[in-house]
């Protein structure tokens, strides 16, 4: 295939939006865009990220591996400084390498320098509101109509990071709100609370999705549908209370759908077998005819994408090492089980500060503040909000056993830092070689 005939690439990509909308089953959440999406595409149900902080699960999407293999084990802006490995290859560098125009519009997260990455065009390159980043797009697109290669256009939405109405979304309830079962509700001040963060939740998701319908109809419009594959999907889960920022399914669970029609894929499928975000990239490189370097991490489901067998995938594995804090927890969960393991004493739930000052979290602060146990198990058919630790438990002795080795192979497997000891922070090794230059 020549590179002007391959297909182009959009991939949009939200802050904190988890599975919260419509083609999820969140009814009360005004998404027509994204459910367009769904409807013209394949939509993943059981799919999960790699981290349930921004940049190292978006560090995960654009190289294919596991965020403790690409250096991002925290965040990449302000003082975090995290970054990629000098010799980690991301998706536009590649691309760009096989004959792509490639194109940032909005957010980026990843790293700390998008040209390093391969952007060739980057248009506002930090987060702005999901209006103007659609508005960058639609006018990349239009120019796009006299280019003899084919592109790929990555889109960064910020919403619905909090705070929620910081771009103009406001509180959306027409249709009721829809309040998970993993957020306390025991008496009026905390029912009132849900209320109010959740309907702001929604307005700014309602906001994030016109721009995705504008997106979709500047692609339409710009004769590019037929030969454009469109990637939805998020970072990680929702920023609420025991979503974002820990391993449960609320903070790892993001959507995953894909519209491709000159992919052959058939409209309105919806695919049960796990899919992780580390997966994108080999799915993305063999989607479009190329070959999947031999150092990524990720297992590519484009046959069954296109319907052909089974995903060989039997369960996925989640991180985090940090956040704010050093947080060092990891996961494996399988189609009924979780297990996590906390490598370090912390709080239940170590929150990140835009949640702490939020309604939810200040009316049931004794919630969130216990201890937590070194090791967690939950039976995700019986208790799908994991709530009861079975960790430990009499007649789990054999799951947990299972899952332990499991977990403990990948991170081997992976080279995962934590097995050789505590991971000191780039801040950290900063801060001490600075102390140690006037160190007589």
């Amino acid at each position: 295939m020549s590179v002007s005939n391959k297909a182009n690439l959009i991939i949009i990509n939200c802050h904190d939006i988890g599975q919260h909308i419509s083609p999820y089953g969140v009814d009360t959440v005004n998404t027509p865009g994204m459910q367009q999406m769904a409807e013209e595409g394949v939509t993943f149900t059981n799919s999960f990220c790699t981290s349930p902080g921004c940049s190292p699960s978006r560090a995960a999407i654009f190289t294919g591996r596991y965020p403790h293999s690409t250096g991002v084990l925290g965040l990449t802006h302000s003082l975090f400084l995290w970054h990629l490995n000098d010799d980690e290859v991301h998706l536009a560098q590649f691309l760009g390498a096989n004959g792509y125009h490639t194109a940032l519009c909005g957010g980026f997260h990843e790293d700390r320098d998008a040209a390093r990455c391969g952007y060739e065009e980057i248009v506002h390159g930090s987060y702005v509101s999901a209006h103007e980043a659609a508005t960058a797009a639609e006018e990349y697109l239009v120019g796009r109509r006299s280019g003899k290669e084919p592109f790929y256009l990555c889109v960064g939405l910020f919403e619905p990071h909090r705070s929620f109405g910081a771009t103009g979304a406001a509180p959306y309830d027409e249709k009721g709100v829809y309040i998970p079962g993993y957020i306390p509700q025991d008496d009026e001040a905390q029912k009132a609370a849900a209320y109010r963060e959740f309907a702001a939740l929604q307005g700014a998701i309602n906001y994030a999705d016109n721009a995705v319908e504008r997106i979709l109809q500047a692609v339409r419009a710009n004769g590019f549908e037929n030969n454009t594959v469109i990637i939805f999907t998020g970072d990680h889960g929702i920023a609420m209370p025991r979503a974002k920022c820990t391993l449960y399914d609320p903070g790892i669970e993001v959507p995953f759908i894909v519209k491709a029609p000159c992919w052959g894929l058939e409209a309105g499928t919806r695919l049960n077998g796990f899919v992780s975000n580390v997966d994108y990239f080999p799915t993305i490189v063999e989607g479009l005819g190329l070959e999947i370097p031999a150092r990524v991490e990720g297992k590519s489901c484009f046959s069954y994408l296109r319907g052909e067998g089974n995903r060989e995938r039997n369960e996925i594995f989640a991180e985090k090492t940090y956040h704010r804090n050093y947080d060092p927890i990891r996961c494996v969960r399988s189609d009924r089980y979780k297990y996590i393991v906390n490598f370090e004493f912390n709080l239940v739930y170590d929150a990140p500060t835009d949640i702490i000052r939020g309604d939810i979290y200040r009316a049931a602060p004794l919630f969130y503040t216990q201890h937590r146990p070194m090791f967690e198990l939950y039976d995700l058919d019986e208790d799908p909000w994991e709530l009861d630790n079975l960790a430990g438990k009499s007649g789990y002795e054999q799951v947990e056993g299972d899952l332990k080795g499991r977990l403990f192979r990948w991170m081997r497997e992976t080279d995962d830092p934590l097995l050789k000891g505590p991971v000191s922070s780039i801040y950290y090794e900063e801060a001490i070689a600075s102390v140690q230059k006037h160190m007589l």
